[in-house]
């Protein structure tokens, strides 16, 4: 078993003015170009690519559980020894990927897929960006990926640039919808969530039906630091206390709590 993402090549005079069919065409290319040289237990795996007269193809690891914003959607919120487990190997992935010179961009629960064994997989890199040093600003980036999940510096990329750091801003916001059940800023329009990450600079806020413990507010607040150089970086994250298991924890499978 492979999953398989498909685009129609442009054939007719209009399909090649047509800027969005182009665009698919290109992020696909750009997702197998990444994809072909990464190899890690929490990334999708690439298997190869096809171009036919009329497709472009390229097939990955079937990950059969699906993704971590389905689970939210069909059952809520994670026990927090679930979200536990989860982040633990998103920020696998995660690190390894900066440690390739790749930031993600759109990290976000839908672009997590996990196995019935509970494995999680980061994919969805069709925006993804290569950066010979990860670490400092890239200038003359564009503001790429899903508002509720974007980071501040992103809006303001024309001036200042926006390195790694995003995806650890993105990173607490999945792990935010792993302890609500609920998208980041979700009582927010997309365009009321701009406005308040470009003027106000705010994090998405905790629902006030949602309680965390002083360890994992930590956490979180290390994830949403305004100022990108006080973010922790993947390994650092890995190593913050919140996400100590348990002793004698064992996954049982992404019930809700």
């Amino acid at each position: 078993m492979m999953a398989v993402k498909q685009v129609e090549l442009p054939k007719t005079i209009s399909d090649q003015d047509d800027r969005r069919q182009g665009s698919m065409v290109n992020a696909l290319k750009a997702e197998s170009d990444t994809l072909k040289d990464l190899d890690h237990p929490n990334i999708v795996q690439y298997l190869g690519f096809e171009r036919s007269a009329d497709y472009y193809n390229i097939f990955l690891e079937y990950v059969p559980g699906g993704s971590i914003g389905s689970y939210l959607r069909q059952q809520g919120k994670f026990d927090d020894e679930v979200v536990k487990f989860s982040t633990s190997q998103i920020l696998e992935g995660l690190a390894y990927l900066h440690s390739r010179g790749v930031m993600h961009r759109d990290l976000k629960a839908d672009n997590i897929l996990v196995d019935h064994s509970g494995v999680c997989k980061i994919s969805g890199f069709d925006i993804c960006k290569w950066a010979e040093d990860i670490h400092s600003n890239q200038p003359f980036t564009q503001m790429q990926g899903t508002i509720f999940w974007m980071a501040p510096e992103m809006i303001f990329h024309q001036k200042q640039g926006y390195n790694a750091k995003i995806d650890i801003w993105s990173l607490g916001c999945v792990v935010l919808e792993m302890w609500t059940g609920r998208r980041p800023w979700d009582e927010e329009t997309m365009y009321s969530a701009l406005l308040k990450l470009a003027n106000a600079r705010l994090a998405p806020p905790v629902p006030e039906d949602v309680n965390l413990s002083p360890v994992a507010d930590d956490f979180r607040q290390k994830c949403f630091a305004l100022n990108p150089n006080e973010r922790l970086t993947a390994p650092e994250l890995l190593r913050h206390p919140y996400l100590q298991p348990e002793p004698g924890w064992v996954f049982q499978g992404l019930q809700s709590s």
